[in-house]
């Protein structure tokens, strides 16, 4: 039998002793120890297979190149070399079966370090004589970068799927020198009661079981791709939700409006800025201080091109801006600025988005994977969803300031 044949045959009895595993968990709750035996020797049968071709493949390279040809591995060896990918492997087709066919696991990182991969010409190459080198790495779909969140106070609820809180809407302070004997000086103030419900954002996509099995990085770039689309959406409707229907009533929408009596001739982006922080302080008393700036990339590109007026109008140097470097965090007037595409471009918000507001993970971003979904199984299709349960608290609406530039 030849090693191709003998590698098929295996990959069969393999899965086919995954299958018995995920039953045994189903019905006993474990897996025997005679599937596990089965499912070990099966592997180090196939790893023997493999490196015999690998070594197959290595002295047929040398015969026609030479020694001198360096070993490229693809983007796909590499993670199927790995130890990671190894131990996960085998947990993976098992818990795969279990649950009602559904695996899911939380998401503790925010997609760091996981690339978006499509599938389009995969494994393609060219035809001929010559041996095809894949070049490293893979070449991304632009992404937003997502900070918003970065900026606000993250609350965790376990239970129920509303939340109450409590500010206090008004402070008459009577409080003065007083004459003996005379009745004293009475303060009033006012407190409300305020609710708001979780809201759910998520989506799915489909693809083929044969993809997600042979394909080793493609699940991951899926759910990549899925945790990304769930964050990126989080981020407009944390800064833009209206609040009707399933939206959150976003930080813009119940901002207090720039006092454009602030300007003066001639002001420019950064001018406004300063009004901007002075108008959230003079509301906030200190409490509420602003503690954060969201403007979009283009009206950032315009601030850092700001220059003074030694010799001459836009001759001088750079008043923020700097073209030799830069801080990875830009701070406007003290105040860390984030560029988000998230908000229109010549609006800006400032406020004071770690204590005038909460955030609240009901269901932290997370991805279930089925194979009974409508006709999945028929079609040899997996649905792969990506789901979070967020609420928004905003607790000082008036500590945030939103306007034009």
């Amino acid at each position: 039998m030849e090693i191709k044949d003998e590698l098929e045959k295996l990959n069969t009895d393999l899965k086919a002793y995954f299958d018995k595993a995920a039953e045994e968990n189903k019905t006993l709750g474990t897996t025997l120890d005679a599937t596990q035996a089965s499912i070990a020797e099966i592997k180090k049968k196939m790893d023997d297979l493999q490196k015999q071709t690998d070594a197959i493949d290595q002295k047929t390279n040398i015969e026609r190149f030479g020694n001198g040809l360096p070993e490229v591995k693809s983007l796909g060896e590499t993670v199927t070399e790995s130890e990671e990918f190894k131990n996960a492997k085998a947990a993976d087709w098992i818990a795969l079966r279990t649950k009602e066919g559904r695996l899911r696991f939380a998401v503790q990182e925010l997609f760091a370090r996981r690339k978006a991969i499509t599938t389009i010409g995969l494994g393609t190459g060219t035809t001929g004589v010559q041996m095809p080198t894949r070049l490293p790495g893979v070449t991304d779909l632009p992404r937003q970068e997502l900070r918003i969140r970065d900026l606000m106070t993250v609350r965790t609820m376990t239970t129920g799927n509303s939340f109450d809180y409590v500010r206090q809407l008004g402070r008459t302070n009577m409080a003065s020198p007083q004459n003996e004997g005379s009745r004293k000086a009475e303060s009033t103030y006012t407190w409300e009661s305020k609710s708001g419900t979780v809201k759910t954002i998520a989506h799915f996509t489909k693809a083929s079981r044969q993809a997600v099995d042979d394909v080793p990085w493609l699940r991951n770039a899926i759910d990549s791709e899925l945790l990304y689309g769930l964050l990126l959406k989080e981020e407009a409707e944390i800064l833009s939700g209206d609040g009707t229907g399933q939206h959150l009533d976003g930080l813009i929408h119940q901002a207090t409006a720039y006092n454009t009596g602030l300007n003066v001739a001639g002001d420019t982006p950064l001018d406004k800025l300063r009004h901007a922080k002075l108008q959230a302080r003079l509301i906030g008393l200190g409490t509420f201080a602003p503690d954060g700036i969201v403007i979009s990339p283009t009206d950032m590109h315009n601030i850092e091109l700001i220059k003074d007026e030694d010799g001459g109008a836009n001759k001088g140097t750079y008043v923020l801006g700097d073209p030799r470097g830069g801080a990875s965090i830009k701070m406007i007037w003290g105040l860390p600025a984030v560029e988000s595409d998230a908000i229109t471009t010549g609006k800006f918000l400032v406020g004071a988005f770690g204590t005038a507001a909460d955030l609240i993970d009901r269901l932290q971003a997370m991805v279930a994977i089925a194979y009974e979904n409508e006709d999945d199984f028929v079609n040899n299709l997996v649905t792969i969803l990506a789901e979070e349960r967020i609420g928004l608290a905003v607790r000082r609406p008036d500590a945030f300031i939103y306007g034009s530039f």
